[in-house]
């Protein structure tokens, strides 16, 4: 598990605008963040940690709080990796690539003549 200190960190994100990072990070989160169970356990750690922290007072309930949003965070953010690389590859194309057919992008070649 690696650990991100900014969405432009992910290596999935690399390469793309920073409107793209966006709209990338705010369709998979709001589609997928919360149907993962490792979610839900780190929101729920995150509960326990500020009600924890706020037994002692209003600067444990911050640490608490920063301490469980962090680990949200961190899984969150692993937990939507996947879905982020099938968003982009499903919607941003590599801008380079051109339509032609070459020896160095045999993704373009023709296959209506394959037997398959």
């Amino acid at each position: 598990m690696q650990f991100f200190w900014t969405i432009n960190q992910i290596p999935e994100l690399q390469g793309l605008s920073p409107e793209q990072t966006k709209q990338a990070w705010q369709f998979c989160y709001k589609k997928y963040a919360f149907k993962h169970w490792q979610s839900w356990v780190s929101l729920f750690a995150l509960g326990i940690l500020a009600a924890v922290g706020s037994r002692f007072g209003i600067i444990g309930a911050a640490i608490g709080g920063g301490l469980g949003g962090g680990i949200f965070g961190l899984i969150t953010t692993n937990v939507l990796r996947p879905h982020l690389q099938d968003y982009v590859s499903a919607h941003f194309k590599n801008d380079s690539s051109s339509n032609e057919s070459s020896p160095d992008n045999p993704s373009n070649l023709d296959q209506s003549g394959s037997d398959f």
